[in-house]
């Protein structure tokens, strides 16, 4: 056997699979370029784990025979399990990047983006969608802290982006919580692009086609954002990044079952600010100063006073585990420890997004906060009101060597 060393994409991801009497898991492409999903058990989601581009198929057999007392396991076991994720175009190699010059070529002369993450985070079937959604709603944790705020809907809401199995009680509380209020006509969904833009922000004015039914885009409102940021940011630059970015996607699922038709959104993507929380500037205030987000946030600011549009961070937070590169297991007292950071993390950004910010910088995002820029845009641009914490959760996942953590928030 030829040595290769295969790299596993980082947009790959699995999340666990319902039914059957072993556990199994499905993988999948969470930037949404390649359709393929692929069952696979815990020992195979073990060898995607430790393809990093460094290691080769035979070190990898060699690792986990010694690790697994299995002096009978060879190098095309592992082969096999790599052939069968570089056929779902989960590798990183020249056969995916052709792949992808032609899905960018499709999504760009379409007026309508279609649903990238159907069949992974959630059912294709809009009936057994539906039906999912109702459940996570009638078993919703109740909140940790008590709301008292009328008939409003929020200025502002902090949402999961998670997959729907591993997220269901933070997406229960949050829908749950707004499905009892009065409805917007507008929801502006800040969501997190996980793959690197070259600008701030990127917007979309596709509407986003759902197994529900069609989310209309509020093309008005995307116009007059766009003009906030002339000369500062040009949001069209990135659009590839919204085809099979699930931040947004799964917020307009879920804004389309409790809103039905009528609702319109406007879907936005932040790149990274990890500059102001890695140690790079003095003070984490210097997000504040930056020309891009000075922008965007006085935009979002002047929507927020209309009372008809409410602001959503589709913000995950932790990401933990050698999969993210730390170098420790996932364990009990390591996600205590996390818990205990986030929670700091979510007290501060209650009331006032830079003082979250300066709780990241002070351990440098150890942790690899994901949702840290749509969280700061949304907290920032409804001015100052007080957040209260629907709910905490984590999601671990030691198949994959990784755990996630998520809340859920609201501001009046």
């Amino acid at each position: 056997m030829p040595e290769t060393y295969p790299k596993l994409r980082n947009e790959i991801d699995a999340a666990p699979a319902d039914g059957g009497s072993e556990p199994y898991f499905i993988v999948y492409d969470r930037s949404g370029v390649a359709p393929t999903r692929l069952f696979a058990s815990p020992f195979a989601l073990l060898v995607a784990s430790r393809l990093d581009g460094n290691t080769s198929i035979l070190e990898i057999a060699d690792q986990l025979g010694r690790e697994t007392g299995d002096n009978a396991f060879t190098g095309s076991e592992v082969e096999k399990i790599v052939d069968a994720l570089d056929e779902a175009l989960f590798i990183d190699d020249s056969r995916f990047h052709d792949f992808r010059e032609q899905a960018d070529r499709d999504f760009r002369s379409s007026s309508v983006r279609l649903p990238g993450s159907a069949g992974s985070a959630y059912p294709e079937s809009g009936v057994e969608l539906a039906e999912d959604l109702d459940q996570m709603l009638a078993d919703a944790p109740p909140p940790e802290e008590f709301i008292d705020a009328g008939e409003a809907f929020p200025r502002a809401v902090i949402v999961p982006h998670i997959d729907f199995t591993r997220g269901a009680p933070g997406y229960g509380q949050v829908y749950k919580y707004l499905s009892t209020r009065a409805q917007p006509r507008t929801v502006i969904v800040l969501g997190t692009a996980h793959l690197p833009l070259s600008q701030r922000f990127t917007l979309c004015e596709k509407d986003f086609q759902t197994p529900l039914g069609l989310v209309r885009t509020d093309r008005e409102a995307c116009g007059r954002i766009r003009d906030a940021l002339a000369g500062v940011c040009d949001p069209d630059i990135d659009v590839l990044a919204h085809r099979g970015e699930h931040s947004v996607e799964l917020q307009a699922v879920w804004l389309r079952h409790i809103y039905g038709a009528d609702i319109t959104i406007v879907p936005i993507l932040a790149g990274s600010i990890g500059e102001f929380i890695e140690d790079r500037v003095p003070d984490p205030k210097e997000a504040v100063n930056d020309g891009a987000i000075q922008a965007l946030t006085a935009s979002l600011g002047e929507f927020a006073q209309r009372g008809d549009v409410m602001i959503m961070a589709s913000a995950d937070l932790s990401h933990i585990g050698p999969r993210f590169g730390d170098e420790r297991e996932i364990s009990t007292a390591f996600l205590a420890e996390v818990e205990e950071t986030d929670r700091e993390y979510l007290s501060a950004t209650a009331t006032n997004p830079v003082e979250g910010l300066r709780r990241l910088a002070a351990h440098g995002d150890r942790y690899h906060v994901c949702g840290s820029a749509p969280i700061f845009l949304a907290v920032r641009s409804i001015g100052k009101v007080r957040g209260k914490l629907l709910g905490y959760h984590q999601a671990p996942t030691p198949e994959m060597r990784q755990a996630v953590t998520y809340a859920s928030m609201v501001f009046h």
